[in-house]
C-alpha cells in the first residue's frame, strides 16, 4: 500500500523534472521573435543590391534586429550555440518561424 502512494508522488517529480532553457540563454518564444525578424532582415538586405554584394547591408541589418530586440552580438552568437547543441529546441523554434513567414507572404 504504501507503495502505491508514492506513485503519485514519483509521477508529479517526473512532471516537474521537464527540461527547460537555462535563463541565460535568450528563451524559446523571444529566440523566434529574433529569428522571424533576423531572416526578414536578411532577405531586405539582400533585395536591396542587385549586384550581390550585401555583406556590409546584411551586417547593418543584423545589427538593427539585435539592438530592438536589446540583444548583443554575444548573447545571441551564445544562444545560437546552445541551440545548436539541443536541436530539438531549435527545429521547434524554426518551425514556428517558418509559419510566421508563410503566414505573411499569404498576407502580401
Amino acid at each position: 500500500m504504501r507503495k502505491l502512494s508514492l506513485l503519485p508522488v514519483l509521477l508529479l517529480l517526473l512532471i516537474a523534472c521537464k527540461p527547460t532553457v537555462p535563463s541565460k540563454y535568450i528563451q524559446p518564444g523571444d529566440m523566434e521573435d529574433v529569428l522571424y525578424d533576423y531572416h526578414v532582415a536578411m532577405a531586405m538586405a539582400k533585395a536591396e543590391r542587385s549586384d550581390g554584394t550585401s555583406s556590409f547591408d546584411q551586417s547593418k541589418y543584423f545589427y538593427a534586429v539585435l539592438k530592438k530586440h536589446g540583444l548583443t552580438k554575444a548573447e545571441f552568437d551564445t544562444s545560437m550555440v546552445y541551440y545548436y547543441t539541443h536541436v530539438d529546441y531549435l527545429k521547434e523554434i524554426y518551425k514556428e518561424v517558418n509559419e510566421k513567414l508563410s503566414d505573411e507572404a499569404k498576407s502580401l
